[in-house]
């Protein structure tokens, strides 16, 4: 009964469309573009490349080019020496680093060192690499073939071509064009309408800008409207992402600002495309603006998206924006605040939004009513991120302990299970709001309520959560000196609990836990905490 509960409070929450169209996906039929892509291509359009996406100085610092010349590939902090003309499934490796082997963002820091050096053997490299990728994974061999690393391979090939193709000898360029071409077929067959989300988003750009390069107007009228009304449904008027991680929604503007610069750049700019470049640069600008990393809310880590750098740079670029500073975005829950002690510049935000949106919370973590806070850009309090799908951990990292938040009589906020499901759910309400405080509610799975005060004034973090039920809060610290600047008549439990700011990598930090029966006070002195943090 207990794994029938599980299936039934997920299901009912999900769309008719996605059971629909995974039920259709197990008995083996297409998910397809209701316009069919024509079995051949007669030319190529080039695309606009953004140099400063593509060769963002973040991105590429997480490739070895001299490992990758040695046929060594490194993602998510996981190295294995490869045969590229091998089974391209690497024993050992979870399917996140596998999928990764298959979006070919590695071709990028060698085809900057082929144009910063002109060595023809960077060049060559990439040729290889695509050649045995060609040889070794015919049409329908999973992973290869999955439609998330299809989307993102044909985004990565379209840019790597912009770039070198007039250094290509015709065989190569043939064979290359004849694969992306067939991927672009295979993925207008293979939409993953079943997950939605971001999924379906980089399904659908990834048609777009295919539709463009291959010169399809056909296809890019259904795409395009396709994209555009999943914009519609995936951008908050706040400007964030609605699946609410910070991380996520960097990844979904860099696609919105590609399949922008390539309507531009061909003649066939959409002004509603367009206009959401600016909420969503904003957004991305007022999380993470001055910090050393990304927020740390739901799933996320530092080494996945490009740089906020970037993404600055690339929309002033094509379209002359700027990012302007927000510290309310009531649609997706969050709130920025900002101080300055001693000549410290002080940021706390805060979550007080809904796990995500209900019929897809898979990247969603039990972190209601949660903050971190940094000090001069570096994190002092801090969630504990998300390290890794496929593991053991998974479960650890979405829990309510992961974060620097409450749990009422010891039960989880939101029943997660797997390694993408939410079955029974919290939800959160702003009761007040100030300049330097906010006042929430959460109610958790079981309907039970608490409530929780965040004060950032006069140089404290104040914390006060009560409720008619026993609580637990949690905060996360990354040094034990630390602990003695958080003051409570509570005495805390004093615990570890593994950190991830990247995914694949973790450390043990501390953790206090503060129980009582009905309320939790805790006041933490400012120059304390980060004097201890310095020791």
């Amino acid at each position: 009964m207990g794994k029938l509960g599980l299936y039934f409070h997920t299901l009912k929450h999900m769309k008719s469309s996605q059971v629909f169209n995974r039920i259709g996906k197990k008995l083996g039929r297409k998910c397809a573009l209701k316009a069919a892509v024509p079995n051949s291509y007669s030319d190529v359009y080039q695309l606009e490349c953004p140099e400063d996406l593509d060769f963002d100085a973040a991105f590429l610092s997480r490739f070895s080019v001299s490992e990758l010349m040695q046929n060594k590939v490194t993602f998510l902090h996981g190295s294995a020496l490869f045969d590229w003309k091998s089974e391209w499934n690497v024993e050992g490796k979870t399917s996140l680093w596998n999928f990764n082997l298959h979006y070919f963002e590695y071709l990028f820091p060698l085809v900057k060192e082929w144009k910063d050096t002109e060595k023809e053997e960077y060049l060559d490299k990439t040729k290889e690499i695509i050649e045995a990728w060609i040889d070794s994974n015919p049409p329908g061999t999973q992973p290869a073939w999955a439609a998330y690393p299809v989307a993102l391979r044909i985004v990565n090939w379209i840019g790597y071509y912009g770039y070198t193709s007039s250094a290509l000898d015709e065989s190569f360029k043939k064979k290359f064009l004849n694969s992306l071409h067939a991927q672009y077929v295979y993925l207008s067959n293979h939409l993953e309408k079943d997950i939605l989300g971001n999924h379906y988003f980089e399904d659908l750009k990834s048609l777009v800008l295919a539709a463009v390069f291959f010169g399809d107007e056909n296809v890019l009228s259904r795409a395009l409207s396709d994209f555009k009304a999943e914009c519609r449904e995936e951008i908050l008027s706040d400007g964030m992402h609605f699946e609410l991680s910070p991380m996520y929604h960097k990844i979904i503007l860099e696609g919105l600002l590609r399949v922008a610069i390539a309507l531009k750049s061909a003649q066939k700019a959409d002004k509603e495309l367009d206009a959401y470049i600016q909420p969503m640069l904003d957004a991305a600008y007022s999380f993470e603006s001055g910090l050393d990393r990304v927020p740390l809310f739901n799933d996320g880590g530092n080494n996945v998206a490009k740089s906020l750098d970037a993404l600055v740079k690339v929309s002033n670029r094509y379209f002359e924006l700027t990012p302007q500073f927000k510290n309310s975005f009531e649609n997706s829950g969050y709130y920025i605040f900002e101080t300055k002690n001693d000549n410290r510049k002080w940021k706390l935000i805060v979550d007080a939004g809904q796990p995500g949106p209900s019929y897809i919370p898979g990247h969603a973590h039990c972190d209601a009513m949660s903050f971190e806070l940094f000090c001069d850009g570096k994190p002092v309090i801090v969630n504990c991120g998300t390290y890794a799908y496929q593991c053991k951990e998974r479960g650890f990292f979405r829990s309510t302990a992961a974060h620097n938040t409450v749990m009422i009589d010891g039960a989880q906020q939101s029943q997660c299970w797997g390694e993408f499901r939410m079955s029974k759910r919290s939800s959160v309400s702003v009761l007040d709001l100030t300049e330097n405080s906010i006042t929430m509610e959460m109610k958790d799975q079981k309907g039970k309520k608490a409530k929780r005060l965040i004060r950032l004034e006069n140089g404290e973090l104040t914390i006060k959560d009560t409720s008619d039920h026993s609580v637990s809060s949690f905060i996360h610290l990354l040094s034990k000196a630390q602990a003695d600047c958080v003051v409570s008549k509570n005495k805390p439990t004093v615990l570890k609990a593994p950190y991830a700011e990247d995914y694949g990598f973790k450390i043990d930090i501390i953790t206090l836990k503060f129980m009582s029966e009905k309320s939790i006070d805790i006041t933490i002195n400012l120059n304390k905490l980060i004097n201890a943090k310095e020791k």
